[in-house]
């Protein structure tokens, strides 16, 4: 699949009807980048993760659209999540095999959008709907309890709408516990326009890129701050980008980085391997956590996934600048007796050589993985 690049996040270059046959017939889980999501992508790293597990990246904005087009790099339309619904139940009107539970909305936003998409498809397309209360993502049992139903339902499409980048987290930290949802569509307010709650703005105006506008004089104090302030420097950032001059947090991104990602850049999984890895995955349906197929397959000890999955993030954000070596023995690569054993023989040679060229020199570990924590630790020393 062809993708361009916008702000370092790369979006599919697809058409929706090649889209729709695809997460059909495959499965997957989208994400769709409009303004408001790029800008929120440089601080929020969580978010960013979302973005790079994600199965799909599709372009949300014509706003978007049009900068990619600036910036040489032109898409062949522009596919937003209120778009992307209707055009999935529909392709899927006559396909007893999907079956989509709704998730969003406030109080009967959800049950109305399940009558109105089963009238048009003419079939129990929609099997259940469900309104969550306000701050259920914090909620640790109530989220249980929307999984419990969603698992008894028969759905195999999980339609969310509770707003970005909430909704995308959500399916990032609770897909593993959902086994029958192949389809996973984060669609923000289209749930409110399927319900005939909100109205959407008339195609000529999204066909020119104002649906944003519509939207802010349809809610304006909702709105206002969004698309009107929080959204500006998306600007500055498109510019910058233009021009060579776009630098991207290297520590949002560290922290963004998925497990496969992180222990592949470490060298401690070749690219043979991490792909295996990702296919057990997909064939299980996520139902099993990378780091645990890693470890039953013994291709990286249980104590250094924990390092890279648990403790690595906790480094970062107290900034704790180490020895190399202190990192190195916290990942479980290298033991407190080998390093008493390099530090004797380092004292009996006569040419000065670091402990780290030992390190490597002996086998313990490879250069790229030094690389990395060398990287790693100077990351965390500019940011001091």
């Amino acid at each position: 699949m062809n993708k361009v690049n916008l702000l370092d996040i790369s979006i599919d270059n697809i058409s929706l009807s090649n889209l729709l046959e695809e997460l059909t017939q495959k499965g997957g889980f989208i994400v769709t980048p409009n303004v408001d999501h790029l800008v929120k992508l440089q601080k929020d790293a969580d978010f960013l993760k979302t973005y790079k597990i994600a199965d799909y990246v599709v372009c949300d904005s014509k706003i978007i659209q049009y900068a990619l087009k600036f910036l040489g790099t032109p898409i062949q339309e522009k596919i937003s999540g209120s778009d992307l619904l209707p055009a999935f139940y529909h392709y899927n009107k006559n396909n007893e095999n999907i079956k989509i539970f709704l998730l969003g909305g406030d109080e009967s936003v959800p049950h109305s959008a399940r009558i109105n998409i089963n009238k048009k498809v003419e079939r129990e397309i929609v099997v259940c709907a469900l309104s969550p209360s306000f701050g259920f993502e914090n909620n640790e049992s109530e989220c249980l309890a929307i999984i419990d139903k969603i698992n008894e339902s028969s759905a195999n499409v999980l339609a969310i709408g509770v707003g970005a980048p909430k909704q995308e987290k959500w399916i990032l930290k609770y897909r593993s516990l959902l086994p029958n949802i192949k389809i996973f569509l984060p669609i923000g307010a289209t749930l409110d326009f399927e319900a005939g709650y909100k109205p959407r703005s008339p195609k000529w105006i999204s066909n020119i890129g104002l649906e944003w506008f519509y939207r802010l004089i349809s809610e304006p104090k909702r709105l206002w701050k969004r698309y009107l302030i929080d959204s500006f420097p998306f600007l500055l950032k498109l510019i910058q980008y233009r021009f060579n001059l776009y630098r991207s947090n290297p520590i949002i991104e560290l922290k963004s980085l998925p497990l496969g990602m992180l222990l592949n850049q470490a060298g401690l999984l070749t690219d043979d391997k991490l792909l295996l890895l990702l296919n057990i995955q997909k064939q299980k349906n996520y139902q099993i956590k990378l780091g645990k197929i890693a470890e039953e397959l013994k291709l990286v000890s249980p104590e250094t996934i924990n390092f890279f999955a648990e403790e690595l993030p906790k480094i970062i954000d107290l900034n704790q600048v180490w020895n190399i070596e202190n990192y190195l023995q916290k990942a479980h690569l290298i033991t407190p007796l080998q390093i008493d054993l390099l530090l004797r023989k380092q004292s009996q040679l006569s040419n000065s050589k670091s402990l780290t060229q030992l390190i490597v020199e002996e086998g313990y570990l490879s250069q790229q993985t030094l690389n990395w924590f060398i990287k790693f630790r100077d990351l965390l020393k500019s940011h001091k």
